[in-house]
């Protein structure tokens, strides 16, 4: 099989099988309507996304520089070893090697702990506005009696019908500080 064909499989499959579990709803929903937000887009539009979203990059660019900087700091030491280890004696030599091996213990663990990190970074900027289009698209929701209220932009949707697509009232919501 093709592997660009695969993505797109693998979507159109979860896109029917969603709408497998949602025909159930259907009939009992069908006097309700269906609403539809972009995601993607309001992180594009909403600043407060956008600044949270450039936030996390800076840490995730400074994570990286903090990668290379001690690789760098591994690589000097492993180097200098190499060139000296004709030259030390023995003990001179283990110690340098200890120290050495003590330093890629604590980059080891420093690489396990990345990934971490990045999830708690990500959590601490984004958590709070993707709360509170949560919190704003539910309310629209009950307010306005939608029975089912999707995001497009995580089903890879091809067309929605702009009267079913609550993006902008999300973004105006967001703009006026609601929760």
């Amino acid at each position: 099989m093709n592997a660009d064909l695969r993505p797109r499989i693998l979507t159109c499959a979860t896109l029917l099988a969603a709408l497998a579990l949602l025909q159930p709803l259907g009939a009992a929903a069908a006097d309700r309507p269906l609403g539809v937000i972009d995601s993607q887009r309001i992180a594009d539009e909403y600043d407060a996304a956008r600044d949270a979203q450039e936030q996390y990059q800076k840490f995730l660019r400074e994570l990286e520089l903090e990668v290379t900087d001690r690789e760098k700091e591994l690589t000097g030491m492993y180097e200098e070893i190499e060139s000296q280890k004709m030259l030390l004696g023995e003990e001179a030599l283990a110690t340098k090697m200890q120290a050495f091996e003590k330093k890629r213990a604590d980059y080891m663990q420093f690489r396990e702990g990345i990934d971490q990190r990045a999830e708690q970074e990500y959590n601490a900027k984004m958590k709070p506005i993707t709360d509170q289009i949560k919190t704003i698209v539910e309310r629209i929701g009950k307010e306005k009696g939608y029975g089912l209220i999707l995001d497009s932009s995580a089903l890879g949707v091809v067309y929605i019908d702009p009267d079913f697509d609550l993006t902008d009232e999300v973004l105006v919501a967001l703009a006026r500080g609601d929760e």
